[in-house]
């Protein structure tokens, strides 16, 4: 045999070889990613709606459980355990915003505040979510706010300005993510007011503007089907349902925090729009029609505008709408896939209100039974430095172990934490990390098997 065939017969077998162990990687890694994010989370914000409630959320028995850190490139010394312990105010500074947050959680880079997937050299950034989508992989983004608030919008768009809402929300609605954007829900409906009353001289701009609400209510809007009644968010959650789906609450700016009803009073809710679970069940049952799997994130976004408002009260009905949907979740994955094939995710971008059990206190939050609101003391506005609760379970969970960036020793003690929780803690760019081995670019391996293989027939 001459050499240069034998050359040949080499590179090929190497390059066969190559492709079907590419094929093998991808077929064994996780189908489906989910992340669930309670925008505004603290641990005192759990704490309190445990106590309301009488029980744990779902996620609170997951094995996989850390602190995160949320700094931004504003802050790149991020969180420190020392001064946490030091000084009550030190986390009154240094904080992120939802943008800049939800773009490391998702791009994997730290950026100034106010940016969505824009990087600090002025480039767009890549979301696990678009490389999902490019590898075949239906992908959506489901909020109880605008769908173009900073949270949502930074799993489908890339904007200097968190502030352009009209912009980003047509980059989603009119983009192409290799056709697999499948799902936007949430509010920011334009025909009505916050209170759920037709009034059609709000604001357009958080879906695009009067043209794109146009567009999607004569239904021609890049294949998407457009739904905005509570019966049709119903309907979506069973049976049969659309390739792609744009839903718009009709409400302007929230699901229910923003309702006029006074605060106090928890039987007083908006009938006319879904709850956040109803979304969280219609986009899995959308989704889950691509047999590629799908990357999916929900957002609890409203927790963070009560703990804003220091409104307690608001801020555990809203978590409770988010606890429901991560049940909703559970149910799912148990139901109609398994904890092999899918990995959620829980967590905050964020602690907002720095939520004590008294003033200037690192005071636990008090007790007094269910349906009785917690001693608690809002001592913000605004956002905080502090570290939010981390809880993976499933598929690659376990990896998380490996980007862990510290450690608080008063962590436990700090929250009235049980003996699950170790004090250590992530940053938030290890979202991304560990989404990013759930979805590779096959492709890309392919085409270099490809190319050997070419390479070895060349006489």
């Amino acid at each position: 045999m001459k050499m240069n065939e034998s050359r040949r017969i080499i590179l090929q077998a190497v390059g066969t070889a190559f492709i079907l162990s590419c094929v093998s990687a991808f077929a064994d890694k996780p189908k489906n990613i989910i992340v669930m994010i309670s925008d505004g989370q603290g641990f005192n914000t759990i704490r309190a709606t445990d106590y309301y409630t009488g029980a744990q959320g779902v996620y609170e028995s997951f094995d996989v459980k850390f602190g995160m850190q949320t700094s931004s490139a504003n802050n790149p010394a991020g969180y420190n355990p020392a001064s946490m312990a030091s000084n009550f105010n030190y986390a009154k500074s240094g904080a992120t915003d939802s943008s800049s947050a939800a773009t490391a959680m998702f791009s994997g880079v730290k950026v100034y505040d106010g940016r969505i997937n824009w990087s600090t050299s002025d480039k767009p950034l890549t979301t696990f979510f678009e490389v999902a989508a490019k590898n075949g992989k239906g992908i959506g983004a489901v909020t109880g706010v605008e769908i173009s608030h900073a949270t949502p919008a930074c799993v489908y768009a890339h904007n200097s300005s968190r502030d352009n809402f009209a912009a980003i929300a047509n980059e989603g609605i009119y983009g192409n993510y290799n056709g697999n954007l499948k799902v936007l829900m949430g509010s920011g409906h334009g025909d009505y007011d916050n209170n759920g009353n037709y009034k059609p001289s709000v604001t357009d701009n958080y879906v695009g503007g009067t043209a794109t609400l146009n567009d999607m209510k004569d239904g021609s809007v890049n294949g998407f089907t457009f739904v905005d009644t509570k019966g049709g968010f119903e309907s979506l959650a069973t049976g049969a349902t659309p390739d792609k789906v744009i839903g718009i609450a009709r409400a302007n700016e929230t699901l229910q925090q923003k309702r006029n009803n006074p605060t106090g009073n928890f039987d007083t809710k908006l009938t006319t729009v879904p709850t956040l679970e109803t979304m969280t069940a219609a986009a899995l049952n959308v989704l889950d029609n691509d047999t590629d799997g799908f990357a999916l994130m929900i957002e609890g976004g409203a927790v963070d505008w009560a703990n804003h408002s220091n409104q307690l009260d608001r801020m555990i009905e809203e978590q409770i709408d988010f606890n429901n949907s991560v049940q909703k979740v559970v149910d799912w994955v148990n139901a109609n896939s398994n904890w092999t094939e899918t990995l959620l995710i829980v967590t905050a971008d964020h602690e907002t209100g720095y939520l004590w059990g008294a003033t200037g206190s690192y005071a636990l939050i008090g007790n007094n039974g269910v349906g009785n609101l917690p001693t608690a003391v809002y001592n913000s506005g605004g956002h905080s430095n502090s570290l939010v609760p981390f809880f993976a379970k499933g598929a690659g969970s376990e990896l998380f172990a490996n980007y862990v960036v510290g450690t608080d020793g008063n962590l436990r003690t700090r929250y009235g934490l049980d003996s699950s929780w170790s004090g250590q803690y992530i940053d938030n760019t290890a979202i991304y990390n560990v989404a990013m081995t759930i979805v590779p670019e096959p492709a890309t391996l392919a085409l270099l098997g490809l190319g050997l293989l070419m390479f070895g027939r060349k006489k």
